[in-house]
C-alpha cells in the first residue's frame, strides 16, 4: 500500500534522501493547515538600517500558527515571536502589524516600538462567521 504525502494546493513536496528510509518526500509547508493559501511574497523584508535604533515586539496571540506581517512584509508565525527571549526586531517607531489565520478574522494593529525595549502585544483572533 502506498500513500501520497499530504500537500497544499499549488505546493509540491520535494524529495529528500535518508540513509535509513531511502527516498522521502517532504512538504515544506507542513505547519500550515489544509486549505491555507496565503503565499509569502518572494522578496525578503527590507534590511534594518544600521544607524536607526531598534526595539522588539513580543506577540502573545492565539492561534499560535497564525501568520505575522509587519508593514506588509511577511515575518513568520506567531509562535516564533512569543516567549521571553523570542521577539521580532523592528526599527523604532510606528508599525502596522497584521495577523492572519484560516477560519479567523484578520487582526490589524498599530504598535509603537521603543528603542532598546521589547513591547508585548496580547490578543486573540476571532473565529470567522460562516
Amino acid at each position: 500500500m502506498t500513500t501520497r504525502p499530504r500537500t497544499l494546493p499549488g505546493r509540491t513536496p520535494f524529495p529528500v534522501r535518508s540513509l535509513w528510509f531511502g527516498l522521502l518526500f517532504v512538504d515544506p509547508y507542513y505547519w500550515a493547515p489544509v486549505g491555507f493559501d496565503a503565499p509569502f511574497p518572494a522578496a525578503p523584508p527590507p534590511p534594518l538600517d544600521a544607524n536607526r535604533p531598534t526595539g522588539g515586539l513580543q506577540l502573545d496571540v492565539d492561534p499560535r500558527k497564525a501568520l505575522v506581517y509587519a508593514d506588509g512584509w511577511p515575518m513568520g508565525i506567531v509562535e516564533s515571536f512569543s516567549g521571553y527571549y523570542n521577539h521580532l526586531d523592528l526599527p523604532a517607531g510606528l508599525h502596522q502589524i497584521e495577523i492572519v489565520a484560516p477560519d479567523y478574522e484578520p487582526l490589524a494593529v498599530e504598535v509603537i516600538v521603543t528603542p532598546g525595549r521589547t513591547t508585548t502585544y496580547r490578543g486573540t483572533l476571532n473565529r470567522a462567521r460562516n
